[in-house]
């Protein structure tokens, strides 16, 4: 999701306040830097205000400096930072980051003690795991679920097989119908993929193990139903321009960030939002951004305890949905949203943190895409694209199992 233009009050250059925070501040205060992601809208800016002035307020002779990049930039400046030792003392950190700056010693561990872990989303939490210890905590989450055309589905599938057959019985009735848009093998059908594979009571590795797994059974079925979906929902259909919106295509999946331009886009199109569809036990996938205090901080203490105050019950609520997503503490508030944020929240109760390995991107954009790609097209089955996807992966990642 794009990131809009930062509040001008708060448009902090990154050439001035760039570096560790280590000092500075009026009197015998401190400066702690934090680098986030321009804010989407005015609005966003606005509660960041507010929680930074609360935290100074609180912390007598703190002061906070937000450094906002746009999101494009992030990775590229932070990686420049990190490797000329003048990163900031804590910043966010996209999830699938976290593992590898975790394991080549960028980030901190989470202090003993800091947070009750109960009182988070598991998969939010898990995000921030690597080699089974906690290195940061979860600033918001997010996740795909079923969108349904209410007239083609009065009522949405639980389970694989009602997912087949509902699908069936729409492009049954109307050949210029399909029952699904089908998830394509590409970057974004590979951040879905694993959801599945967990509902099928599957893993896609195990890392503490070094095993890829997602060449056994559970995981082949999933992507064996996608390719059964093919059968009722043909790609000369779903390739059209936004087929669930225009009627072409009974459901598919998306995320939040789907609903507000749908509702003002296609105003007369009657839809809902339910968890996804699974073959023995509900499960999804997460998204979002997490929160880091880097290895050369020298505030590491506050640090860690203004990235606690941004995720707890009070402030979560407000920030996760300035960063665009929901929070990850269970108490926090959601604010406010149409009809389709339970489904979304019920979904984030089970959904799974993608695997800590530090590699995962490029497994997931340049190996497991294509493999998902190579069944849906026939080109291989599911179990033959998997499998060589699998040995890929084993190989790149130096793992026997």
């Amino acid at each position: 999701m794009s990131r809009g233009v930062a509040v001008a009050v708060l448009a902090v250059t990154l050439a001035a306040c760039g570096g560790q925070g280590s000092g500075g501040g009026p009197g015998d205060g401190k400066t702690l830097t934090f680098w986030m992601y321009q804010d989407r809208t005015p609005q966003a800016g606005q509660v960041m205000e507010k929680v930074r002035k609360d935290f100074e307020k609180a912390n007598p002779g703190v002061t906070v400096k937000l450094v906002k990049i746009p999101k494009d930039d992030y990775n590229t400046k932070l990686g420049g930072a990190v490797a000329g030792k003048s990163a900031p003392d804590a910043g966010i950190l996209d999830q699938p980051l976290v593992s590898k700056y975790a394991l080549d010693g960028t980030i901190k561990e989470v202090p003993a003690g800091l947070i009750d872990e109960s009182a988070y989303y598991k998969g939010a939490l898990d995000t921030n795991r690597a080699g089974g210890k906690l290195y940061g905590l979860p600033a918001d989450q997010t996740t795909v679920a079923l969108f349904y055309n209410k007239k083609l589905v009065p009522a949405p599938p639980k389970s694989w097989d009602e997912l087949k057959q509902v699908a069936a019985q729409v492009h049954q009735a109307n050949a210029e119908v399909a029952g699904m848009n089908v998830p394509k093998g590409d970057g974004y059908g590979a951040w879905m993929f694993p959801g599945v594979v967990h509902g099928a009571g599957g893993q896609m590795v195990d890392d503490a193990g070094k095993k890829v797994l997602f060449d056994q059974p559970q995981a082949v079925e999933a992507l064996q139903l996608w390719v059964d979906l093919l059968k009722s929902s043909p790609r000369k259909i779903t390739d059209s321009d936004k087929p669930f919106e225009n009627g072409l295509a009974a459901m598919t999946i998306s995320g939040p960030w789907d609903v507000p331009t749908i509702r003002e886009q296609f105003p007369d199109l009657d839809f809902g939002v339910a968890p996804l569809p699974y073959k023995s036990e509900p499960a999804g996938n997460i998204g979002g951004e997490d929160s880091v205090v880097f290895s050369t901080s020298k505030n590491a203490d506050l640090a860690w305890k203004w990235l606690a105050f941004l995720t707890s019950a009070e402030n979560n609520g407000a920030v996760a949905d300035a960063f665009g997503g929901f929070p990850a503490h269970l108490k926090a508030q959601v604010v406010a949203g149409g009809p389709e944020q339970a489904a979304f929240l019920e979904q984030l109760k089970v959904a799974h943190a993608r695997p800590a390995v530090p590699q995962w991107i490029q497994v997931n954009d340049e190996i497991i895409a294509p493999a998902l790609e190579s069944a849906l097209t026939g080109k291989a089955t599911a179990q033959q694209a998997l499998t060589d996807a699998a040995a890929k992966t084993r190989s790149l990642l130096g793992w026997n199992g």
